[in-house]
């Protein structure tokens, strides 16, 4: 312990963090039971600099934003850009150093055991993707309320009826559609559908093109939803004009129902 001690302040020798402070920072992050890590293979320095973060030494949250800001930005800019992406880094922060009312610094749960700024990296993506859930549940879901007829609307009574009758259908062979779906394009759908990042972001985490990534996801919903169609078809037998009428119902429907499904998965 002396020796960790001494290699963060020899890292740091402007933050005022003390032994006793550090030692037991370690044993709440670490444990200090049989399992415990061997202090040796950890990110020593990088520990203590999350621990004067946490604990509040003066100062220590100007060295970590001069050190770590840019890995922020860059995680955050994978995924939302411009205003948005300033707001999530301030978020990210105040939420990393100095918490809030119901949660301690998250960088208090940091245990070493990778680089600091690859964790770094991991939960910054995770913020961002947070922040999108957050601020685009509410239009999706007023997308989705209007999709759906109001009470003594102008839906035809043909929709009206295939949607009742074959909602059920329609749900379970979804389901069985995204057993068949590639696990990447899965993924790309969740990340669009779910989390509504845009093509661009999607493209700029797999290292596509604008081009491509719309391309890869065009493919994957047009696939599932040709799925869906061929097996209510097949599975329901339905004569053609009321085909017709279920196609256009299946494409309506299909990313409300996505969201619901891959949500959960």
């Amino acid at each position: 312990m002396r020796a960790a001690f001494a290699r963060g302040k020899a890292a740091f020798p402007d933050l005022p963090l003390d032994e006793p402070s550090f030692a037991s920072h370690l044993a709440r992050v670490l444990g200090d039971g049989a399992g415990a890590p061997d202090l040796t293979a950890l990110e020593v320095e990088d520990l203590f600099l999350a621990c004067a973060c946490a604990t509040g030494v003066p100062g220590a949250a100007g060295v970590f934003a001069a050190r770590h800001g840019a890995t922020l930005r860059a995680a955050v800019a994978r995924i939302v850009r411009d205003a948005d992406a300033a707001e999530i880094e301030q978020r990210l922060s105040q939420d990393l150093v100095d918490g809030s009312v119901t949660a301690p610094p998250k960088l208090a749960s940091y245990a070493g055991r990778s680089p600091l700024e690859r964790w770094l990296g991991v939960v910054a993506q995770r913020e961002a993707l947070t922040w999108l859930r957050e601020n685009r549940a509410e239009a999706r879901a007023r997308d989705a309320a209007a999709a759906e007829p109001t009470p003594g609307g102008n839906t035809h009574p043909e929709v009206a009826f295939l949607k009742e009758r074959y909602r059920g259908d329609f749900e379970r062979a979804l389901r069985e559609a995204l057993e068949r779906v590639a696990d990447q394009d899965r993924v790309l759908l969740r990340l669009h559908v779910v989390n509504g990042l845009t093509v661009e972001a999607i493209g700029r985490m797999y290292g596509f093109s604008q081009a491509t990534a719309s391309r890869r996801l065009a493919a994957a919903r047009e696939a599932l939803l040709a799925d869906v169609k061929a097996t209510l078809v097949g599975r329901l037998g339905a004569e053609s004009d009321e085909v017709a009428s279920l196609a256009g119902l299946v494409a309506s429907r299909l990313d409300v129902s996505l969201s619901v499904l891959l949500r959960s998965r």
